[in-house]
């Protein structure tokens, strides 16, 4: 029967093998979801190119800014995903970066001192007091969050990161959809004849 180290080292590379994985995916789902944004505005200010406005090439401008979010976002999304992707791929310093993060919130007194003039006698709603309270519970949020230089591997998993991940996913997903509509309907133009000629 294997001991515990043995299966702490093929969980360890096996996250990593994952990790490496999950990234060349990542890599290739972003970079066909930019090609598709590309595609899109490129076929679809050809097809346009003639449709103008006030001296101005209309068609080629809306297509332009619809398609522009699906052929950069992508690029955006893979970029802020690779930090998830470099942590699972290495656990140990992950492992080592959360020690360090919990040593860090440990070492601070401000809960201790917090307390202490939240029990004093009548002493809390004095404004020196209030000011205290303010700057302790300013310095203790501040070192509750992971340095993002000491501790990147670990950052990459905080809620802020993470909602501001799933937001650009969902406003990429949905560019996605709106580059394939332009450049369906460009081409559906196309073939039918609806689009303007010089």
């Amino acid at each position: 029967m294997p001991d515990s180290r043995t299966v702490a080292d093929r969980f360890a590379r096996s996250l990593a093998i994952t990790g490496r994985g999950l990234r060349a995916l990542l890599l290739t789902v972003a970079a066909l979801a930019a090609g598709l944004g590309v595609l899109a505005m490129v076929v679809g200010a050809l097809s346009w190119r003639h449709a103008d406005q006030w001296r101005l090439p209309i068609g080629v401008i809306l297509v332009v800014l619809l398609c522009l979010p699906a052929a950069l976002l992508p690029v955006l999304v893979h970029r802020r995903l690779t930090p998830l992707t470099r942590a699972i791929e290495r656990p140990d310093a992950l492992t080592r970066q959360a020690r360090d993060y919990v040593d860090d919130v440990r070492a601070g007194t401000e809960l201790t001192d917090i307390a202490a003039i939240a029990t004093g006698p009548t002493s809390m709603w004095r404004p020196r007091s209030l000011w205290q309270m303010a700057r302790l519970v300013g310095s203790f949020t501040g070192r509750v969050a992971p340095d993002p230089k000491r501790q990147p591997l670990l950052a990459a998993f905080m809620p802020v990161y993470l909602r501001t991940l799933w937001l650009v996913v969902i406003v990429t997903a949905w560019s996605l959809v709106l580059a394939a509509v332009v450049l369906a309907g460009s081409l559906l133009a196309v073939l039918l004849g609806w689009t303007p000629t010089s």
